[in-house]
């Protein structure tokens, strides 16, 4: 497949299921996001996997804390 008919079969999906993502699935998808370049290999990411869903919120609070009021 080259990049052309790469952009054309792509989707964006906006329903979602209301079930966990398999151990395994979450693993390949970290794993791809790890290997993928970066500017001077600086790697500057930090990824975080929460699927307790207290959590989720409580991280979700955390985040929307540092947004500016005008950027809601």
């Amino acid at each position: 497949m080259n990049f052309k008919e790469l952009l054309l079969c792509r989707q964006s999906d906006r329903k979602y299921e209301d079930k966990a993502v398999e151990k395994e699935k979450l693993e390949a998808c970290l794993e791809a996001a790890r290997l993928s370049p970066s500017a001077c290999n600086s790697q500057p990411w930090t990824f975080v996997v929460a699927q307790d869903e207290e959590v989720v919120q409580k991280m979700r609070k955390a985040q929307m804390t540092n947004i500016p009021q005008d950027a809601r």
